[in-house]
């Protein structure tokens, strides 16, 4: 399923001097075999240049969660999207299923070039969306202080920080949050 962010599939009109067509028209869908490399791919490289992550501490971390849910048989609780820039990945979310009753968000990114788009508040929208049509009662997501831009958007919609703990974590000393939004 393919989700245009805005009617016209545009979450950020830029107009070209001569012309009023959307340069950058961004697009949402689901995951399709090969993405969950690319996320982790963005993961590491984003994650080392803007915030100083160890990324190889880090990767050992997102990479086993990704196997897992390729190899759950049954999936219909949990979903991926990415989003595509004339075909190239530039953010991606996930809802996890963890129980009957509450789901994890994981895997939020939004590439450096796609900010300041709204593609960061539809991507929340779909995910939430998608644990509101699978009647989960809560949903929930572990991130770090440093992240502020998605730290906001979690208040925005909702979310409360329920637990915190400081440690170094990925080769440098940080805040891990965990935020809980009650649907």
């Amino acid at each position: 399923m393919i989700k245009e962010i805005l009617s016209k599939g545009c979450v950020h009109m830029e107009k070209s001097k001569d012309r009023n067509d959307c340069i950058k028209a961004l697009m949402i869908r689901e995951y399709k075999p090969g993405d969950l490399g690319y996320i982790d791919y963005m993961h590491c490289k984003l994650y080392e240049k803007e915030y100083g992550f160890d990324v190889s501490e880090f990767e050992p971390y997102v990479l086993p969660a990704m196997g897992k849910f390729l190899e759950t048989k049954d999936r219909s609780g949990s979903m991926v999207w990415v989003a595509e820039d004339k075909g190239v990945i530039v953010g991606s979310i996930a809802i996890i299923q963890n129980s009957e009753k509450d789901a994890q968000l994981r895997w939020f990114i939004v590439d450096p070039s796609a900010r300041g788009t709204g593609l960061g508040n539809a991507f929340i929208r779909t995910a939430l969306d998608f644990c509101r049509k699978k009647n989960y009662d809560s949903v929930f997501l572990w991130t770090v202080k440093t992240l502020d831009a998605a730290r906001h958007l979690y208040g925005k919609y909702g979310f409360e920080i329920t637990e915190y703990v400081s440690r170094f974590l990925w080769g440098i000393d940080l805040v891990e949050e965990r935020w809980e939004l009650q649907l």
